[in-house]
């Protein structure tokens, strides 16, 4: 007597189970570098905005501001938040006023945990570290 046997064998199970983990090793480590990467993007363009209202603010009050309020920009974006802090501060008390604006990655966070260096601008555009604002 035959019969029709349905179904999965072990070995047959073992080797899906071992191709998903050899997909599943190639393809993390390229979606935290993408994630990474993402993140230093939006830091990057925040830190754009702050030095546009800078430029506003210096030519109505002919001074830097301190704090992004006093710009009136919205809040750090959530996804910023969660990865760096933003600062901005008088880069030194000289004449003409200067500012930086820095984006510092929080401790355990990805960009931390991948060494991501500090983020700043300047009030002259100096953007720093310059390898990392391609």
């Amino acid at each position: 007597m035959k019969r029709n046997v349905t179904g999965f064998t072990l070995i047959e199970l073992m080797i899906v189970v071992a191709v998903i983990a050899i997909l599943a090793s190639v393809a993390f480590p390229s979606y935290t570098r993408y994630m990474t990467r993402m993140h230093r993007a939006q830091a990057q363009s925040y830190l754009m905005q702050i030095a546009q209202r800078q430029q506003q603010y210096f030519l109505d009050s002919r001074q830097y501001a301190s704090q992004a309020t006093i710009l009136g920009l919205d809040p750090v974006p959530a996804t910023v938040a969660e990865q760096y802090t933003v600062t901005i501060s008088p880069a030194t008390p000289t004449t003409p006023p200067t500012f930086v604006a820095n984006a510092t990655p929080r401790a355990n966070s990805m960009q931390a945990a991948h060494h991501e260096p500090t983020l700043s601008i300047a009030q002259d555009g100096t953007k720093n570290p310059s390898d990392a604002w391609k």
